[in-house]
């Protein structure tokens, strides 16, 4: 019964990313031929990738559509919830919802200008340049929902989606290939404790959304070189590269490197066996896949910024290149190399200093020390200092020395095998913290984390008793550091949307007087609630929206 309920969830993860990656690539095969977004789209994916579940898990028909039934359910609660909650972040408001709002609304990203769609709707804002160039993978999912719901807040809900999907997917895989549920369970709950989830959870950054999608293409791509033959980890594994390769620039950067590095080691060991044939076909299948999500799906990205450009990766590099790291970061890392801004990051007191704003120098700290007020008060979205939690310094430096001790041990007695599955992924995630220079920022470095789940892997498979106890003890800080995170989270965030949506349903068919220099995503939040508005300069009695740093003209005492 256990085993069936598992099944059932482990398909309906699987049903996620399969609608989310089938949605980019008929949303962008769409875009091509100039049809915009449509009520239809999503449903439409939803329907192919049920179609492609049955193809790969050869389940029964009425298994099948339990799965679909229980997505549908899954993916409403989701909505529900994520509605109910008002993203007030800066990014969540300054480009993330308005890009959202653009595409929901007939803006065709490869074709249309921004400024069409803004008359359109009769938006005060200008054309956004994050919104032009960036790739788009969230904002089509999220714009593709908001087509559903007309609520813009539903768009966020990949987060909770992810969340949700990867605990099936890790508990259904460890329980297939160790039978041990417990074991199971636990890992499964130790890689939901990524922290960089739980600060975003409440809004659209995609910087947590990003990392488990990494995380499980890892996962996914290991398990096919060591099965080539295997349609489900492909399927899986296709899917995992054409959703992360349009999320985000660095998205694709860390697909391709943690993707070389195991494609590296599965290259040299059909060539010692000379299987070439496997090979062959393995390789232009990826290929094939590459395509897809570069030239199609990144259609409106990469391939438009190289024609408009000259550069697929505009603005982030090149000579036009807009640097958005230098001034987040402290004053103190100018000139630093990687590893230490690592070093002060990783081991400083958790803060948000940052050269534009809030000026500050980290301070060091004894691992597993805290000061938990200020801490505590310096999570946000984007934590810029000690930002995987006020006790991650303590647990790397455990989970380090588990790997470490884990690789001699297997060099020692030769099983060079069974160093694949974590040494590929350990070393490329040391080079980048020694070599990367964006790897301080926590939410640009989900990979760092890995270390953690990658020890939690080692204890809890060993089957020894006392390592079992080991990785109790490092669960539970796991889950402290993500609860305090999550804690504060909810603190911070629920009343602050409880309070927006007083004041959006107090304003329901009403006309407002808007203070100009808000936040333009905002402007989708008074639509959904039927709110017309305008524009001034100035506004009498000025009122927080409570959204977003947005104000506006209250009609008491003008």
């Amino acid at each position: 019964m256990i085993n069936k309920i598992l099944n059932n969830f482990y398909n309906v993860a699987l049903l996620f990313i399969l609608m989310f990656a089938t949605s980019l690539v008929l949303t962008s095969t769409l875009f091509l031929i100039n049809i915009p977004i449509s009520i239809l789209h999503l449903p439409i994916s939803l329907i192919l990738a049920t179609i492609e579940l049955k193809f790969i898990r050869n389940e029964n028909i009425k298994n099948v559509i339990l799965s679909l039934l229980t997505f549908i359910i899954v993916f409403s609660i989701s909505c529900l919830l994520c509605g109910h909650v008002y993203d007030d972040s800066a990014d969540g408001n300054g480009y993330h919802k308005f890009a959202i709002g653009l595409l929901k609304n007939g803006w065709n990203p490869i074709y249309d200008s921004q400024e069409e769609i803004i008359e359109k709707i009769n938006l005060d804002a200008e054309e956004n340049t994050w919104a032009e160039h960036y790739p788009k993978a969230t904002w089509i999912y999220g714009a593709n929902v908001y087509k559903l719901t007309n609520n813009i807040e539903t768009a966020k809900s990949f987060n909770l989606m992810a969340v949700f999907t990867l605990f099936f997917i890790i508990t259904y895989l460890i329980n297939k290939f160790y039978q041990k549920k417990l074991i199971a369970i636990m890992l499964a709950i130790g890689a939901c404790t990524f922290p960089i989830i739980w600060q975003q959870i409440f809004c659209l950054y995609l910087d947590g959304f990003m990392g488990i999608i990494l995380l499980l293409l890892i996962i996914y791509f290991y398990l096919f070189i060591k099965d080539d033959q295997n349609k489900e980890y492909f399927l899986m594994s296709a899917s995992l590269i054409i959703i992360i390769s349009n999320i985000k620039y660095t998205g694709l950067f860390y697909a391709g490197i943690f993707c070389l590095g195991y494609y590296i080691y599965y290259l040299i060991k059909k060539i010692k066996n000379k299987d070439y044939k496997p090979l062959i076909k393995t390789t232009i299948s990826f290929i094939i896949v590459l395509i897809i999500s570069l030239l199609i799906v990144g259609s409106n990205s990469y391939v438009k910024n190289l024609i408009t450009k000259g550069n697929p990766l505009y603005p982030i590099i090149g000579k036009d290149k807009v640097d958005i790291i230098t001034p987040q970061q402290p004053k103190l890392f100018a000139g630093k190399s990687p590893i230490e801004k690592n070093f002060y990051s990783i081991f400083s007191y958790t803060a948000n200093y940052a050269t534009t704003f809030n000026e500050g120098t980290p301070k060091l700290k004894i691992p597993f020390t805290s000061n938990m007020n200020s801490e505590l008060l310096s999570i946000v979205e984007d934590t810029r200092v000690g930002g995987f939690g006020i006790y991650f310094s303590g647990i790397l430096i455990i989970s380090i020395i588990v790997i470490i001790v884990y690789i001699i041990f297997k060099i020692k007695n030769k099983e060079y095998e069974k160093l694949i599955f974590i040494g590929i992924p350990f070393i490329i995630t040391i080079l980048l913290i020694f070599f990367f220079g964006e790897s301080w920022w926590a939410r640009y470095s989900p990979q760092t984390y890995f270390i953690v789940l990658m020890a939690l892997f080692i204890l809890l498979t060993s089957q020894n008793k006392k390592l079992y106890a080991l990785a109790s003890i490092l669960l539970l800080l796991c889950a402290f550091n993500s609860a305090l995170i999550f804690k504060q989270m909810v603190k911070t965030k629920i009343p602050v949307s409880g309070q927006t949506r007083m004041n959006l349903e107090k304003l329901e068919n009403q006309t407002i007087t808007l203070k100009k220099g808000g936040f333009t995503g905002v402007q989708f939040n008074l639509i959904d609630h039927n709110i017309k508005f305008k524009t001034k300069e100035k506004v009498k009695n000025e009122t927080p929206l409570y959204i977003g740093r947005n104000y506006y003209e209250s009609k008491e005492n003008v």
